[in-house]
């Protein structure tokens, strides 16, 4: 077989039946694409938790399927362990709790035909459970991925759910991913920050859709908050680990930080008095305003790391 041109990357820890709809959604791709890639699959539970769930889809796989443990918990480790088993130049990173549309493959691969980019981004759909009754408006707003870009460069960054990699345009450091991250979460900022500053290209592919299936477990402001918290810290902590660290731009998000929790949690303390539709967006707003004021220490770990679990 020809060295494969795409490799699929679905990095998975104790989500069997998340797996599973991702790994068969791989499948109903379209069969030219099919043809050119792999799918690696990389387990992140110590337990190796994931394995039979592979050999059971791997009998009906019209592509090649890699299986990799990564024992080491954290989701940079995971990444990067796929990255030393995957053979394309182009990487496509999709989450096991997201299924991809039948063409999604397609539309990466022909946005980065169209606009040649070191990163493709694409739509995240979320998909509530039935049960959700409060703030479901912000609720699905918080979990999906809809800035109504239209297909093109773009001058900001998202996640690595739903994104193509071209290899052949990244500086391939050793690992990839900052390993500090797998302590603290977003490990995918802290590269994307880097090919920012360095003058990398980002695109947006519009019509390259997933879906996000949200468990009730996440699915209230309990967990959003603290997500929102861990989205704010990320300015801050990305320039207080630069070397040397950034300390005007530092400075610069605290000030905004306070500015924001100070605005924004007065606007929401009102709007709840008032049973405001819009009061966990304000609330939210608020969140991430204080994280870029309590970015460090026991902060940085009790929220930004377990805001992902």
């Amino acid at each position: 077989m020809s060295q494969p041109r795409l490799s699929i990357v679905i990095p998975t820890m104790r989500r069997p039946d998340g797996l599973r709809r991702a790994v068969e959604s791989i499948f109903a791709q379209g069969e030219e694409i099919l043809a050119i890639s792999e799918l690696v699959i990389v387990d992140n539970d110590p337990d190796a938790g994931a394995q039979s769930t592979v050999a059971e889809l791997r009998d009906k796989a019209p592509l090649p399927v890699i299986y990799v443990h990564e024992g080491e918990p954290g989701v940079a480790n995971a990444r990067n362990k796929a990255l030393t088993v995957a053979k394309g130049r182009l990487i496509a990173f999709l989450d096991d709790d997201q299924d991809a549309a039948p063409d999604w493959l397609f539309h990466l691969l022909e946005t980065h035909r169209l606009h040649s980019a070191s990163v493709i981004f694409g739509p995240v759909l979320a998909e509530l459970p039935a049960t959700v009754r409060h703030h479901r408006t912000y609720l699905q707003g918080f979990f999906s991925r809809l800035p109504g870009h239209e297909t093109g460069k773009i001058d900001t960054y998202y996640g690595c759910g739903n994104s193509l990699f071209d290899l052949d345009q990244i500086d391939r450091a050793e690992p990839l991913f900052d390993k500090v991250a797998n302590e603290i979460g977003g490990e995918d900022d802290f590269l994307f920050s880097s090919l920012e500053k360095d003058g990398h290209t980002f695109v947006w592919a519009a019509l390259a859709e997933v879906r996000e299936v949200v468990p009730a477990k996440r699915a209230h402001l309990g967990y959003t908050l603290k997500r929102a918290f861990a989205y704010g810290q990320g300015p801050a902590t990305i320039c207080a680990r630069r070397s040397p660290p950034d300390i005007p731009r530092l400075l610069f998000w605290n000030v905004v930080g306070a500015g924001q929790t100070l605005i924004y949690g007065t606007i929401a303390g009102l709007a709840f008095l008032a049973r405001r539709s819009d009061r966990a967006d304000w609330l939210d707003k608020a969140a991430q305003g204080l994280g870029k004021l309590l970015w460090f220490g026991p902060f940085e770990l009790k929220f930004y790391g377990r805001a992902a679990i």
